[in-house]
């Protein structure tokens, strides 16, 4: 028996994010030499077309396509689970944690983002919680994250290809380019 609609009030619950403009939060890369669960928050990045972030692991993986160069977390959801330490938060292995609506109908498959100097476009991979995230979150957080992907509202957050390189830095402005 399925009794993951109960999660969905653990949603609502959430702040709300601006739908058309909001803020880079945080950054985070995962640097190979690091290790796997490593990471590291920057300020800054370079994000190009061909490497991703730079620094981050994803251009020497095995699973990378261009439709996981980037990660989003909804930076409420993120707190919820890891409060507010930022290391905590980090452990998620999102890229970008930002202030802005993920939901599919606020960004459906192919929406253009501006980000700082980059423009990122949103792919069709969903992004769902995996063991590493299980492990960091336990299985109640990605039950709550999955539930809330499964009902269109992408809880585990959003995967983005780079369509043009440019520097991000935290705080920065994310725009939906509609």
């Amino acid at each position: 028996m399925d009794l993951s609609w109960r999660f969905d009030r653990w949603f609502a619950r959430l702040p709300d994010s601006p739908r058309e403009e909001g803020r880079v939060c945080g950054i985070v890369i995962r640097p190979t030499a690091d290790g796997h669960g490593g990471r590291r928050r920057l300020e800054e990045v370079e994000l190009s077309v061909e490497g991703g972030l730079a620094g981050d692991r994803w251009a020497e993986g095995e699973e990378r396509t261009p439709d996981n160069q980037v990660s989003l977390m909804n930076v409420h959801v993120l707190r919820s689970l890891a409060g507010d330490d930022l290391d905590s938060m980090a452990r998620s292995g999102d890229n970008l944690h930002v202030d802005l609506e993920l939901s599919e109908e606020n960004l459906p498959v192919g929406t253009r983002l501006s980000v700082g100097g980059a423009i990122l476009e949103v792919s069709p991979m969903p992004h769902r919680p995996c063991e590493h995230f299980v492990e960091r979150f336990g299985a109640t957080g990605a039950k709550k994250v999955a539930r809330a992907g499964r009902i269109g509202l992408r809880g585990r957050g959003a995967l983005c290809r780079v369509a043009s390189d440019g520097l991000v830095r935290s705080g920065d402005v994310i725009r939906v380019l509609r």
